[in-house]
């Protein structure tokens, strides 16, 4: 909530105590006209003391007790009050609502990632608001069976549409892993194809839809030992409902590229851009695509492949780096050639086993070399090669999402049993990530800067040992730029 002053239409000022929710301002209370300083003064302190029963949130500025003596006064609490309004604020402006218990579960989440219980306390400690742990569990369960996850999305879509003016045509999916602190399998929790290389802990796999700008909208998880290409379908189908969208375009990387996910969509009438496996393909294709190319860097070409549009690119930095690469696995190859029964893994170059003895495999190292610097894209979109390849590379936002969740949000290890904890868990950082990304857009800083930042600024409840009276006071910066910056961040959430 804040206070606004505004014109009415017979001319006079008059005070209003407004929130955005979902893009539109609402007015909560129309505190009073006014003529003059004095009673401008009046009613601003009625709507701060409107604001203050609704929702706790006391103004950030509060003006120092200049008539108190310093060896009057005795600190009562301090509180993180200014952050936990930013991101309050942030919350609401997403169209986030709701149960308040799960807005400070979002907004502790933000501050210190930690389990169910440290965060509770980091409520208490921090931003002065109790709940026992049993009340958390309870408000969680209920929440997600409400349709938490549900609420949360829909309410990114309407604002994706809405501030950030997207019309939600093109759409990215990834995939990660996330592990858990045990080696116990459960429906969800299970062992597979780990990509934070811990193969020795069960894990869940989660689905993760963003848009062109890298804000979230969809997320879903699967049991851990699911193939990554499995959950590809199934997710593109639930965003198209979810988007109401009838000319869906979704990018995706190698990883989700079978026959049969391509026929499905196809079958589903949504238009894909997904990476290709150009070193599986037949020599005289890849001779084909190679010879066209003509290591020219920037050149393109297409080809039909499986009644779908196969499009190739070559780059001569990319193609440096393949032949680096390739050089360092050839070299390691053959260095684990020379003690064959100290091979404890797999080499890309080296084939055979103890058994049957290791050679080279020299046909695969001149295949690596010939496609080295070209890249593969398959799409049954009639979007011109320039603007696929363009697409597919704006990959790396769904994977700077995942980067923030793992690192900011710490959504890993995962130290949760049931199936009904794990989601609520992954809603939360899900939730946590949208404001990450919103705080992004309008500061320019990272959502780790931010909470550095105006974690700083505490509000101070002092009690005047003398007369008993109490009031509140601000940390006061005396870095003119830094109080600018941090009057700025909290102001965008009051627009």
């Amino acid at each position: 909530m804040r206070i606004r002053s505004v014109v009415t239409a017979s001319k006079k000022h008059a005070i209003q105590v407004v929130s955005k929710v979902r893009g539109c301002l609402k007015i909560h209370k129309h505190i009073g006209t006014y003529s003059g300083d004095e009673e401008k003064g009046r009613l601003l302190s009625l709507a701060q003391e409107y604001i203050r029963k609704e929702i706790d949130q006391c103004e950030l500025f509060t003006p120092d007790p200049t008539t108190w003596r310093l060896n009057e006064v005795e600190v009562v609490s301090s509180h993180s009050s200014y952050l936990y309004q930013l991101l309050s604020l942030a919350y609401d402006q997403l169209g986030f609502t709701g149960d308040p218990l799960i807005r400070d579960l979002v907004i502790a989440r933000l501050y210190q990632p930690s389990s169910k219980r440290e965060t509770r306390q980091i409520l208490s400690e921090v931003f002065a608001k109790d709940y026992s742990l049993t009340t958390v569990y309870r408000h969680l369960k209920k929440a997600i069976s409400k349709g938490l996850k549900t609420q949360y999305q829909t309410a990114l879509v309407n604002f994706a549409k809405g501030e950030l003016g997207d019309d939600l045509r093109l759409v990215f999916y990834d995939v990660t892993t996330l592990a858990f602190a045990t080696q116990t399998r459960t429906e969800l929790k299970d062992f597979g194809y780990s990509k934070d290389h811990r193969s020795q802990d069960a894990q869940v796999v989660v689905g993760l839809v963003v848009n062109r700008q890298g804000f979230p909208l969809y997320f879903d998880v699967f049991s851990g030992n699911t193939f990554e290409g499995g959950t590809f379908v199934q997710v593109v189908g639930n965003v198209k409902k979810l988007l109401a969208c009838p000319d869906l375009v979704v990018v995706a990387d190698a990883g989700m590229l079978s026959q049969k996910n391509m026929d499905e969509l196809e079958r589903e009438g949504i238009l894909f851009v997904v990476g290709a496996r150009i070193s599986s393909l037949s020599l005289p294709v890849i001779g084909e695509i190679v010879k066209q190319l003509g290591q020219l860097d920037g050149a393109t070409t297409e080809i039909s492949h499986k009644q779908y549009r196969l499009l190739a690119d070559y780059s001569a930095k990319r193609a440096k780096k393949d032949l680096y690469d390739l050089t360092k696995q050839w070299e390691k190859a053959q260095k684990a050639l020379t003690k064959p029964d100290g091979v404890t893994r797999r080499y890309r170059f080296l084939r055979g086993s103890k058994r049957a003895s290791f050679v080279l495999n020299t046909k695969l190292k001149e295949k690596a070399e010939m496609i080295a610097g070209i890249k593969g894209y398959i799409t049954n979109t009639k979007l011109d090669a320039m603007t696929i390849i363009t697409r597919y590379h704006d990959l790396w936002k769904v994977e700077k999402a995942f980067r923030m969740t793992k690192s900011d949000l710490r959504a890993r290890p995962i130290f949760l049993r049931l199936n009904e904890t794990i989601k609520a868990h992954l809603t939360i950082v899900f939730a946590g990530l949208a404001i990450a990304k919103l705080l992004e857009f309008q500061t320019d800083m990272s959502i780790h800067q931010i909470i550095q930042t105006t974690s700083r600024i505490f509000t101070h409840t002092i009690r005047n040992t003398t007369t008993g009276e109490t009031t509140t006071i601000q940390t006061k910066i005396p870095d003119t730029d830094l109080c600018g910056k941090l009057d700025r961040i909290y102001h965008l959430g009051t627009k």
